[in-house]
């Protein structure tokens, strides 16, 4: 009734992205950033972690969590 289609006889293809297209290549180098940006804040994370606990700190501010050293 208010549908801009009149027939479904002829139909064709609509593609978003089309391969090797500047919207693939937009969203595969936005998920490597996002990938490798996780991956640094992950390993910063982990050596801050793993120093806290040669140097007997707490690793993040608030009450000791299970498995951490105990505040000295």
């Amino acid at each position: 009734m208010f549908s801009p289609i009149d027939s479904y006889d002829e139909l064709g293809v609509v593609f978003t992205f089309g391969g090797f297209s500047v919207g693939v290549w937009i969203v595969f180098l936005l998920a490597v950033v996002l990938f490798v940006g996780f991956f640094v804040a992950m390993v910063r994370h982990e050596n801050h972690a793993y120093k806290s606990i040669i140097e007997h700190t707490p690793i993040e501010k608030g009450p000791a969590a299970e498995g951490e050293p105990p505040v000295y």
